[in-house]
């Protein structure tokens, strides 16, 4: 099993590092063990990067092993040229530890704001997919598409990892996960999906993947609060976040599960309990509760690459920092995690 984090941003503007925090939590990282480093973007939304490129590109200088990438970069409305050319950057000052994961997104504002409609998501996907394949694996190389257009050229800096650095792709409907199945390296899960939704669609992308004749290849997504008290999460955490997730959930695009669950909060008013909610979409609790969740998902789903949340990151609106954790918070359960959890899959 391998175990990657999705970073928590902390921010002191009156600091002359303003994520001096941040910086120090990627070492602590990679002196644990972590494999990848991901952080994920949004425009117009406090306490998110929209360039969460160039904020990778500064952590390669402070690291000398663990990889990065992006969970996820909203491609369809940006440039695959550029992103290309910027990730190829990143691979080379790295010495080949970049990665990029991409999705559609769901604020049409961020899309409207970038000049391209919001129904055209899954086409510009489509397209900035085959653009930054072709890009990184071929020289001399001319493309004429619906969005993006350009004579011959061949990219540089070309990136180390050959034939490509890894490129995820996110989805959670037919066509995306099918998408993925196609034009990704990897399909890109979560991470608030429920264990029986995860499994629905991992049927989609094994099927696809099979029709292709390429061997599935996927990386979970899931949020995580690990400490000793379990009694002490469920009654001081999780009502919280499970709160701030249903409000995201109302503002964002969902699925069937999640809407029947919003329908059974907010028309019928039925008190669905926060464990129920917590226990099908989280790793929370003690060390030993964890490993069993962990394992869990392992037997159904044959996951062996999971990207933790510690402190259960949504996009926010006001706040400047994005973690729902402070740093010595995360700072104790990543090192519990991996005192505990991780030795418990090596």
């Amino acid at each position: 099993m391998r175990f990657s984090i999705y970073l928590p941003i902390w921010r002191d503007l009156s600091d002359p590092v303003p994520l001096r925090k941040t910086f120090e939590f990627v070492r602590l990282a990679e002196e644990l063990g972590f494999d990848t480093a991901t952080q994920g973007h949004h425009h117009f939304l406090m306490g998110n990067f929209s360039d969460p490129l160039t904020f990778l590109a500064a952590l390669t200088g402070i690291t000398s092993r663990l990889r990065f990438s992006t969970t996820i970069f909203q491609l369809p409305f940006h440039n695959p040229l550029r992103v290309a050319e910027q990730v190829a950057v990143i691979d080379q000052l790295s010495g080949g530890r970049a990665g990029i994961g991409v999705g559609t997104g769901w604020r049409e504002l961020e899309y409207q704001a970038y000049g391209a409609r919001y129904a055209d998501r899954g086409a510009r996907m489509e397209e900035a997919l085959q653009v930054m394949k072709l890009l990184w694996t071929q020289e001399n190389v001319s493309f004429q598409g619906r969005f993006t257009s350009f004579p011959e050229l061949t990219l540089h800096p070309r990136p180390i990892q050959q034939p490509n650095p890894p490129l995820w792709v996110a989805g959670g409907v037919k066509a995306a996960i099918e998408r993925a199945a196609r034009l990704g390296d990897a399909w890109l899960c979560g991470p608030v999906e429920s264990h029986d939704t995860i499994l629905s669609m991992k049927r989609i992308y094994d099927a696809k993947c099979a029709e292709l004749g390429r061997s599935p290849d996927w990386v979970l997504r899931r949020y995580a609060w690990i400490s000793e008290d379990d009694d002490a999460i469920e009654k001081q955490v999780l009502p919280e976040y499970i709160d701030g997730l249903l409000d995201h959930w109302r503002e964002s695009n969902r699925d069937h599960d999640r809407a029947e669950l919003l329908h059974r909060i907010d028309v019928l008013g039925e008190p669905v309990p926060v464990r129920e909610i917590a226990d099908a979409r989280l790793l929370w609790g003690s060390p030993d509760r964890v490993i069993a969740q962990i394992r869990h998902l392992q037997a159904e789903t044959g996951i062996d690459h999971l990207i933790l949340g510690f402190g259960t990151s949504l996009p926010m609106r006001s706040r400047l920092n994005q973690s729902f954790g402070s740093f010595e918070e995360m700072s104790r359960m990543v090192r519990l995690f991996a005192r505990e959890v991780m030795p418990a899959f090596r």
